[in-house]
């Protein structure tokens, strides 16, 4: 999908600087660092404390369905440091991390995984930091 997104400013001085460096250290494909910088550019950036609670933000817990398997999963959007599969932390970079930021609620999103792309619609927001007052985490 390719329909409005935000995101805090915060975020996106966060993440430039995380997609920097991640192409200096050659961490990441190249192909997931472009697709999340062309991503966080052309999203409208909004001060932390006007981002409405819809929106996904960095460290915000989402329910998300896959569309095909109607499968229901919920994550949480973080920084690579802190991803854990088993937790269900999807660090930002990845190819689902960086499909759901700056989506909202009842957008379908769409992402690369290893047997082809997948298409998941946000249910819910189960967290966002910015709706909890919390506007620096």
């Amino acid at each position: 999908m390719k329909g409005n997104i935000k995101i805090t400013q915060l975020d996106y001085l966060r993440i430039s600087k995380l997609i920097q460096a991640a192409r200096n250290d050659k961490s990441i494909e190249v192909k997931n660092l472009t697709f999340l910088a062309n991503e966080i550019y052309r999203a409208e950036k909004v001060d932390s404390k006007s981002i409405t609670p819809e929106f996904v933000t960095m460290n915000s817990v989402v329910q998300v369905i896959n569309e095909e398997t109607k499968s229901t999963m919920m994550v949480k959007i973080v920084y690579p440091h802190e991803a854990d599969f088993k937790k269900k932390y999807v660090s930002v970079l990845s190819p689902l991390g960086s499909a759901l930021l700056g989506y909202k609620v009842g957008d379908t999103v769409q992402f690369s995984a290893p047997k082809g792309e997948v298409d998941i619609t946000i249910q819910c927001i189960e967290y966002q930091p910015e709706a909890d007052g919390k506007y620096n985490i």
